[in-house]
């Protein structure tokens, strides 16, 4: 069985996302990773899923700051979704080929569909990412991003045919100049003991 977690990376204050959190009532391993840059791994509900992009969501609204929820799904996915005042303003999916879905419009004709959004009937499916532009990650890198490294992780470029999910997602972090332990881990995986700097919220 792949691996399958979501976390989240708030561009803000640890003690501020701390405070946000605690007063949202949401259950999570806090983890400062750098000035301003704070991993959330939020406890999860029914089917070992969390709510990354609602508590990312309230976050980049109620700190004013932008949130990065990520979901790795069974080793075979990495999905990113960039929030600014409570909305979605850019998704990234690393494989685009393995989300579609049919959807029949009104006239009977069927639309690709893809996490949710409705393309045109003729539509060319990529071979690969869609989202994949290294600026939308930018906000969230420690100190200047590396946009080339970014971009290279997004496409899993100079790698092996085929990464696993979870290896791909830490190259992202790391690209991002980011420590990748507490983002790439799930919170019923979770030892807060790994993180002597974390705080606990329950």
């Amino acid at each position: 069985m792949g691996s399958t977690y979501e976390t989240l990376l708030v561009a803000a204050d640890f003690d501020a996302t701390v405070d946000a959190l605690r007063h949202a009532g949401v259950t999570a391993v806090v983890v400062p990773l750098a000035d301003e840059r704070v991993a959330v791994v939020p406890k999860e509900g029914d089917w070992d899923t969390a709510p990354v992009r609602s508590i990312g969501a309230n976050l980049s609204l109620r700190l004013g700051c932008p949130t990065l929820a990520m979901c790795v799904f069974d080793s075979d996915l990495v999905r990113c979704y960039v929030i600014r005042d409570g909305e979605t303003v850019h998704t990234y999916i690393s494989d685009a080929e393995m989300l579609v879905e049919a959807f029949e419009d009104e006239d009977g004709q069927f639309h690709p569909m893809i996490d949710n959004v409705v393309y045109p009937v003729d539509f060319k499916i990529p071979a690969g990412p869609i989202g994949d532009d290294p600026a939308a990650f930018a906000p969230f890198a420690a100190g200047p991003p590396d946009l080339d490294a970014v971009g290279a992780a997004l496409r899993d470029e100079g790698v092996a045919p085929y990464m696993m999910a979870e290896v791909q997602h830490w190259a992202i972090i790391e690209a991002l100049g980011l420590p990748p332990e507490a983002l790439t881990t799930a919170y019923r995986h979770c030892d807060p003991a790994d993180f002597p700097a974390a705080v606990v919220l329950d």
